[in-house]
């Protein structure tokens, strides 16, 4: 898909995804395969946790949702009832959300299912958060208002593109690292000033996208963890 179809792919819909929702409400039988999915993760992490919630948000529970788009399922809990120490608490929840994101395939009508556990402090950009615990908005979605400037994003967009590319086949020729992680925290950066400033709607949220729809958020992940492997098993 050209970057310009892959762009307009993203504008907003007038209504909520006819797969999830009707009038405004999550259709049961998907509810009840969300608990479920949440459950089994709940039971996987193997140890005493206190559950305050199960949401979904994201995209498919707004009106930005594309055919790239998956499902935000989160599980919401107090991290400090695991254990008092937050960066260990972290540490684990976050291994254990990424082996099973990574060895699971779960998709719902076609839609992949990513699950998150995420302590009840955290703060979330989203403007649609729906409670499947509660089968209730918590966050109800507005309809966006304003469009993005086509231009400018595809402009953006096939920049950062090129930069990518040329950090990815020079970190290869060097094996070196750097230039990766400065990719992705500068995808990082844009992304969250673009939501802080302009929403999900900013431009630069929809460069995030693009970038992320082409697998090249994925590939820079990869080739940082291809360079690592590389570099540790080499013999002096």
């Amino acid at each position: 898909m050209s970057i310009e179809k892959l762009i307009t792919s993203h504008l907003p819909h007038s209504e909520l995804s006819r797969l999830i929702w009707e009038d405004n409400k999550m259709i049961p039988a998907f509810r009840e395969a969300l608990l479920r999915i949440a459950n089994e993760f709940i039971d996987y992490l193997g140890i005493p946790i206190d559950v305050l919630d199960i949401t979904m948000t994201g995209s498919y529970a707004n009106y930005n949702y594309t055919k790239y788009s998956d499902i935000d399922l989160h599980v919401i809990i107090d991290k400090e009832s695991i254990n008092k120490d937050a960066d260990l608490v972290s540490e684990f929840l976050n291994a254990k959300k990424s082996f099973w994101n990574n060895r699971h395939d779960i998709e719902l009508k076609g839609i992949d299912v990513e699950i998150y556990p995420q302590d009840e402090s955290e703060e979330h950009a989203s403007t649609g958060v729906y409670s499947i615990s509660e089968d209730k908005w918590v966050i109800e979605p507005k309809k966006f208002k304003d469009s993005f400037d086509l231009e400018s994003v595809e402009k953006g967009s096939k920049k950062i593109i090129s930069e990518i590319e040329k950090a990815i086949a020079k970190a290869r020729e060097n094996t070196d690292t750097d230039l990766i992680k400065k990719q992705i925290e500068k995808l990082k950066k844009m992304r969250q000033s673009g939501l802080e400033k302009g929403g999900e709607m900013s431009n630069e949220n929809i460069i995030y996208k693009v970038i992320r729809s082409r697998g090249l958020l994925q590939k820079l992940f990869d080739v940082k963890d291809e360079i690592f492997d590389k570099n540790i098993s080499k013999i002096n």
